[in-house]
């Protein structure tokens, strides 16, 4: 199987898991910078990544090493730890909400002397108390290296760039966008380029392993047997569940159980569907029994979930 189809499938498979979860991406921060400058980011529930586009530059994360950034190299919390970028480690650091208010005054900050780096910080957010495996699985810093002129990266981060001198960061429904299409890209490169130095990375990529979740993403109603996965995959029980505990940290029915409630959270909030609908949709027997399952994992009530998406208006 060429690296294409590959890349296609993984792209399939987190595209979902992204749409599912709600993903919303932004831009927060683009600026030239004259050195020395810092920038310190508290922790959020979120991830967030930094580009170097132009200058090396240096972040830091709690119990982990400094990371050294070159111009073009990519680098992300995707846990939304607390961290700091900066063009030299032993630079003052000031508050990340100080740089952003700054620029949005039209006054920014670390402008004394010749222009020395560029940076574009980015986030994507999704709904508070949601998580999924594959993410929790990810290292706490992830630095994406030697990203190529021509590659589908740059010439989004090119858009994006081009889009904020044109009309403005705030408010930009196509840098929303295209900043959802470029995590994801990431994401996708880092699994791409890692493979061999993270097991749960190697189980993901192999191939009965992603033919087995796929089968639960595109079936996830269907009554789903540890015999069953097995025989459509070709492995045996043992095999399939240690290979699933090894890539994500539980057994392949839990994620099914985990996925049908996130599916269950999303229907709820994004959809006028009742709850039978829904429940009979995701392979529970009733309403109740799912609205007990969302009580279990998540803490909320279902009808929490729709008073939630009518509050904020979604």
């Amino acid at each position: 199987m060429s690296k294409g189809i590959k890349d296609i499938k993984m792209f399939n498979l987190f595209t979902d898991i992204i749409e599912t979860l709600k993903f919303r991406g932004t831009i927060f921060f683009s600026s030239d910078l004259s050195a020395p400058w810092g920038i310190s980011l508290e922790k959020r529930k979120y991830p967030r990544f930094h580009i170097a586009l132009k200058g090396t530059l240096y972040v830091g994360a709690d119990n982990t090493s400094n990371v050294k950034a070159n111009e073009m190299d990519i680098f992300m919390l995707p846990k939304g730890d607390s961290h700091w970028i900066a063009d030299n480690p032993g630079n003052k650091k000031l508050s990340s909400s100080q740089a952003v208010d700054a620029c949005e005054l039209g006054s920014p900050l670390f402008q004394i002397g010749p222009n020395t780096h560029r940076i574009m910080c980015g986030l994507v957010e999704f709904d508070e108390g949601l998580t999924h495996p594959i993410l929790d699985a990810l290292p706490t810093v992830i630095h994406v290296q030697n990203v190529d002129h021509n590659s589908i990266i740059w010439q989004l981060i090119m858009l994006i760039d081009q889009e904020i001198r044109e009309n403005g960061i705030h408010q930009n429904p196509s840098i929303d966008k295209l900043t959802e299409v470029l995590f994801l890209k990431i994401l996708i490169q880092f699994f791409n380029e890692n493979t061999e130095k993270y097991s749960f990375l190697r189980a993901i990529h192999d191939k009965r392993i992603h033919q087995a979740l796929m089968l639960m993403h595109q079936n996830p109603q269907h009554d789903w047997t540890l015999e069953e996965l097995g025989s459509q995959i070709g492995m045996s029980k043992a095999t399939l569940v240690r290979h699933f505990q090894d890539a994500l940290n539980m057994a392949p029915i839990a994620y099914l159980n985990h996925w049908r409630r996130l599916k269950a959270y999303n229907a709820i909030r994004y959809t006028n569907d009742s709850m039978d609908k829904i429940a009979v949709s995701l392979g529970f027997t009733s309403g109740r029994t799912l609205s007990r399952a969302l009580i279990r994992e998540l803490g909320m009530t279902p009808a929490e979930i729709r008073h939630k998406q009518k509050r904020e208006g979604v």
